[in-house]
């Protein structure tokens, strides 16, 4: 569900910023699946993935303040955060510090981007946890140190750890640059989350475990937005669709007010239009109902 009181548009914001006491803010942002194929299933269960992902300008908010000698602490506000036992921010601050229980952190999320929509907030809320942490520690940890720990949390967590877009592939560990032309989106976030296992099986019922044969085209999303056509797509939008029936609603009643295909993110319920710029995407948002309209947001590409 779309976070209450936020305006419609997400304007981009520093990534680090200095706080009291030697702390650190740290954004980190969700990300849209501009394209998404799913191949076979792995020998450890997963799918092999190919994607080209791009950062987006609706931010999770964390603050480190450094505790030394202390266990690492987490206070959550605005949407849901999950179990602390199971938050991937604790998760890295322990990963970080060889696993002990003194991490040495307090944490203060402000959580924007909603869990269960595909947008990658936890996975992204803890990169920016690795990000912060070893800068506060002075571990100068170098990129490849950084991504082996991203993998260890989670398969999308290596793809926060790189620029403003991406290529991934494998189970989401292998993250290649790739050039994405300038855009912003409309996008909405339906009030149900989809759990990404279930949406998996479903997808695995629906095509009986062989893979639809859509190919990625990284160029295409070189070319302004308007010349994306059907290189924007996402294999797991039946399934999606069957596991969460108001994904379906949302992307049909999106479509029809703005003359424009709709699209899912990731495995989950958010549902994004693309547009050229933040003129065309408010257009698009104008011509929205308005109980549709109160629950999007227009985002920009990440420019980090």
């Amino acid at each position: 569900m779309a976070p209450a009181g936020d305006n419609l548009v997400c304007p981009p914001r520093p990534m680090i910023e200095p706080v009291a006491d030697g702390g650190l803010l740290v954004r980190a942002p969700a990300k849209l699946n501009l394209a998404l194929a799913v191949g076979a299933r792995r020998g450890d269960g997963l799918h092999e993935i190919d994607s080209i992902a791009a950062k987006v300008t609706l931010y999770d908010e964390l603050t480190f303040h450094p505790r030394p000698g202390r266990p690492a602490s987490l206070e959550c506000t605005g949407l849901p955060c999950g179990p602390p036992e199971a938050n991937l921010v604790l998760r890295a601050a322990a990963l970080l510090a060889g696993g002990v229980g003194a991490a040495g952190v307090d944490v203060r999320l402000a959580k924007r981007i909603p869990a269960g929509a595909g947008l990658g907030g936890g996975s992204s809320d803890a990169a920016a946890a690795l990000v912060a942490l070893d800068r506060l520690r002075g571990a100068g940890l170098g990129p490849e140190a950084l991504a082996d720990l991203a993998a260890a949390l989670g398969s999308d967590v290596p793809l926060f750890l790189n620029g403003p877009s991406a290529r991934v592939r494998g189970r989401g560990e292998r993250v290649e640059p790739v050039e994405v032309h300038d855009f912003h989106a409309l996008l909405c976030l339906p009030e149900a989350a989809c759990p990404t296992a279930s949406v998996y099986a479903a997808h695995d019922a629906i095509a009986g475990g062989t893979p639809s044969g859509r190919a990625v085209a990284p160029a295409a999303f070189a070319r302004p937005p308007g010349r994306w056509g059907g290189a924007v797509f996402n294999d797991l939008t039946a399934a999606a669709e069957r596991v969460c029936p108001p994904v379906a609603d949302v992307r049909r009643r999106l479509a029809e007010a703005t003359g424009r295909a709709a699209h899912v993110t990731g495995s989950s319920s958010g549902v994004f239009v693309p547009a050229a710029d933040a003129a065309e995407a408010r257009r698009l948002a104008e011509a929205l109902p308005a109980d549709l309209r109160t629950r999007c947001r227009i985002v920009a590409r990440n420019p980090w």
